[in-house]
């Protein structure tokens, strides 16, 4: 009660440049401490610290309490890991298969704690447990799939909840493990996992309304990253089984994932549905498997993901992605302490190892002094220590990390830096937070995702600048805007090619808006519906039979090599009185153009009359043909989604008119009936209208964007020269996307027919480009471009494994599948969502309250 009336006296209060006399009068009437004088008495029962001190200071009244806040030291608040540590000795770990811990007899795994160097546990790997978690898998998957969406809620809900009870001790088992600061495992990670869980549950009980034309793949395979384990739980395993799949689970850091998977148990999952496989000899069988119909995983490093598709012995749909960090952006119309905050506290989330950590921040010149000096000041103060530690700001980083960011730091000796002034403990894996400044985005380290502690800063003059810095990125998670101006934010959200854009805020999280990465290899989906669809396929899709045959890496091998040119025959190939030798250009930026390759090979017909001559085309083709589409990309995304429609619609009544035309190059190319060749020319257009009316109707809102991916390079089906070309070509232009086709090089007179419809029907040149030749060899140089965005890949199965290969190599979206497994006459195969999710990115705005509502 006698703190409560405590009242400090200013300093000026007490200057010493008062009278003596006047200044005891003050200290008799009021107190030393502000009582008054009924409660001087009181003074006597007060602590010592806070009575004041009339000490001379050069010539000022210094009190004791100003002295003892200006020195305040930190005391210890560590978090207690004996329940951690309780149930890990009170559990045989090992491999979690069949609802049940597996202990193997292979080599043991060391666990230990990065923030203090000892020894957690060891845990035995078993490769050999792969075939018994695949077997509860297939005999699980059927039940768990077909369940009643209610059903299937209530489990999840069960999970939800015992999740929620024992939270703070997956908090702990993450920090433990992990080395992220105890606070963030707690505050940030547990409640984004409850939240997901809570979000998906729901999708779970609208699964029959909402994707009923949808089912579940059946076995997917997750690998998880050494960091932030609960998160990646979260953004993947979760909404694969709210999609009713079975998830067998590959994660760096085991304890955490075995942790979670008890749990699971506890709450009443069915056995068989979620496993959990530990070590490297285990990730190895988990990819060779036949079983595995989708894979999906973060990891940390190219290398890995390079490694994990290696490993691959069948091609199955691929979500893979790097690790990165986000970006910040800050304007000098801007709140700059509040941004120098954020900064200090997102910078070195999980110690500068997640997805929201931010690793560089463009700030606009005329405030760059001031950010950099405030920011140091603010950095300084941060505290490196034990992770389980609520006292410290910063925890463990993994060693690799460590030594990656003090080489950098080494080779850039001439940038200016600072870092924080905290002691790093004796013993631990620990790196002192880092802020390298005015550093060239032509740097080679600007574009590099550094994991850990490390911020780079650069400066920029105008929008334009800072928009095209953060766009060439490679990683494209996340970028923070932070302006006062409401109108230049509202132009950068549409501007930045980002999956979410945080305004004057970072690292906001909401599992049901969905958002998606870019640059990375896959559809890397994050929240809302569309990330449960990535999990699911519709149900009349073509499924992976094709997983029964291996990859034959001799076919692997030789994919992409050129075949050699036509040799001339002995006899004439057409008889100049009867017909025109036709001879096909390719056509690219508008207009009809011969090729760098001066090789041309026959077209016959299906009884072997020659129709026409090809150019077999060459890298410099596809290069030329990409330059176009990228050229004419600003234009054609910035029309509006009313404009393209108008477009495709009169594309499509260009083609109707010579649909008799079309029929019969079909039917004399594949040998297939004149009244066939008619149904695929009718279905084609429906095809277009289809596209045309999904033009308009990819809307966006200012807080839910979906943006066009860019250039798409195509290698359409061969099987369906006309309808197959068409059922990809619309939805993705009409999306806002440029594209490079690849014909099929079976029938490519219907793509050079309908290249010259393209070409008189107000279609901008560039934004449709036909490249004539061998597909392999093609696709190859199209799934290595730089400047191409997504490729679609329609062939061979060593084909879809090469087109995956490069997506990782040089983080491009893939989708690839078998070229006879979907059937492109059906309704539900050749239309729908499958394809239009493909013709897009997610995009999510995220701005807190005002002034006015924040409180």
């Amino acid at each position: 009660q006698h703190y409560k009336s405590i009242t400090f006296i200013e300093d000026s209060r007490m200057s010493s440049e008062s009278p003596p006399s006047k200044r005891q009068a003050t200290d008799k009437k009021v107190g030393a401490t502000g009582f008054s004088d009924e409660n001087v008495s009181m003074n006597k029962q007060l602590p010592d610290i806070i009575m004041a001190n009339e000490d001379e200071q050069n010539g000022h009244f210094v009190s004791k309490e100003k002295a003892i806040f200006k020195n305040l030291e930190y005391s210890s608040a560590k978090e207690s890991d004996a329940a951690a540590m309780a149930w890990i000795n009170s559990q045989k770990l090992g491999d979690f298969v069949m609802n049940k811990m597996s202990p193997g007899s292979g080599e043991m795994l060391t666990v230990t704690n990065i923030s203090t160097d000892k020894l957690i546990t060891h845990i035995p790997t078993n490769g050999g447990s792969i075939a018994e978690a695949m077997k509860g898998a297939r005999e699980a998957k059927e039940g768990w799939g077909k369940m009643q969406g209610h059903i299937r809620a209530r489990h999840l809900y069960s999970v939800t909840r015992e999740v929620q009870k024992q939270g703070k001790l997956l908090a702990v088992m993450e920090c433990i493990s992990t080395g992220v600061a105890i606070r963030e495992c707690k505050n940030v990670m547990l409640a984004d996992l409850v939240q997901t869980l809570y979000h998906f549950t729901g999708w779970a009980e609208l699964s029959s309304p909402e994707v009923k034309d949808c089912q579940s793949h059946g076995i997917v395979a997750v690998l998880l990253p050494e960091v932030a384990t609960l998160t990646q739980i979260a953004q993947q395993v979760v909404p694969a089984l709210a999609a009713g799949n079975c998830v067998v689970l590959s994660p760096a850091a085991p304890l955490p994932a075995l942790l979670f998977a008890g749990l699971c148990v506890t709450a009443g999952l069915p056995s068989g549905v979620l496993s959990v496989v530990i070590g490297e000899e285990a990730r190895q069988a988990l990819l060779s498997d036949r079983n595995v119909a989708m894979l999906s995983g973060s990891l940390s490093s190219k290398e890995e993901c390079r490694s994990v598709v290696n490993s691959l012995q069948y091609p199955i749909p691929v979500s893979l992605s790097q690790v990165g960090k986000s970006s910040m952006i800050v304007f000098s119309n801007s709140d700059i302490d509040s941004a120098v905050d954020c900064l200090a506290d997102k910078a070195f989330y999980a110690s500068g190892q997640a997805y929201d950590s931010v690793g560089k921040v463009l700030v606009q010149t005329s405030c760059y002094e001031k950010f950099c000096k405030r920011l140091e000041k603010k950095i300084s103060k941060l505290r490196v220590g034990n992770a389980m530690d609520h006292s410290n700001d910063i925890g463990a980083t993994a060693s690799k990390n460590i030594t990656a960011i003090k080489e950098v730091v080494s080779l850039n000796t001439h940038l200016s830096q600072f870092k924080s002034t905290s002691a790093l403990p004796s013993e631990g894996s620990f790196q002192i937070p880092t802020v390298l400044l005015d550093v060239q985005p032509s740097n080679d380290i600007w574009d590099e995702a550094m994991l850990g502690p490390l911020v780079k800063v650069a400066s920029f003059r105008t929008t334009k600048e800072a928009v095209a810095i953060i766009n060439h990125s490679k990683q494209g998670v996340g970028c923070s805007v932070w302006s006062e101006k409401n109108s230049l934010i509202m132009q950068l959200t549409k501007q930045l090619n980002v999956g979410t854009v945080w305004v004057n805020c970072h690292g906001i999280r909401e599992s049901s808006r969905p958002s998606q990465y870019r640059n990375c290899t896959g559809s890397v989906q994050c929240g809302g519906v569309d990330l449960l669809k990535l999990y699911m396929a519709p149900s009349a899709s073509p499924k992976h039979s094709f997983c029964d045959e291996k990859i034959d890496p001799n076919l692997v091998k030789n994919f992409g090599k050129a075949s050699l040119p036509a040799l001339p025959l002995d006899k004439p190939t057409v008889d100049p009185e009867e017909s025109v030798n036709r001879t096909i250009k390719l056509f690219i930026g508008g207009a009809l153009k011969r090729s760098a390759n001066d090789s041309y090979r026959e077209v016959r017909s299906s009884t072997g009359t020659v129709l026409g001559s090809l150019p077999d085309a060459t890298k410099k083709d596809v290069r030329d043909a990409v330059e176009a589409a990228a050229k004419a990309f600003p234009g054609w995304s910035g029309k509006s989604g009313y404009n393209r429609s108008q477009i495709l619609y009169f594309l499509a009544e260009n083609i109707c008119r010579r649909k008799e035309d079309f029929a019969e190059v079909i039917a004399q190319s594949t040998g297939r009936k004149y009244d066939d060749g008619m149904q695929e020319v009718d279905t084609s257009l429906q095809r277009l209208f289809m596209a045309a009316a999904w033009a308009d109707k990819f809307a966006s809102s200012p807080w839910e964007q979906k943006d066009p991916v860019g250039v798409i390079g195509i290698t359409a089906p061969a099987q369906w020269p006309m309808l197959g070309l068409c059922s990809l070509l619309g939805p993705a232009i009409a999306a806002g996307n440029t594209v490079v086709v690849l014909p099929s090089d079976k029938f490519p007179l219907v793509a050079a027919d309908l290249c010259q419809v393209i070409a008189t029907s107000d279609i901008p040149g560039g934004v449709v480009n036909m490249v004539y030749g061998s597909q392999s060899p093609l696709s190859l140089t199209l799934a290595q471009h730089q400047h191409v965005q997504a490729v679609w890949y329609f062939g061979y199965p060593e084909g879809c494994h090469v087109m995956t290969k490069e997506g990782v190599e040089n983080n491009k979206q893939v989708w690839s599948e078998e070229y006879d497994k979907r059937k492109w006459n059906s309704l539900v195969q050749g239309t729908g969502y499958t394809i239009n999710n493909h013709c897009y990115n997610n995009k999510v705005v995220i701005m807190p309250a005002g002034d006015s509502f924040a409180n």
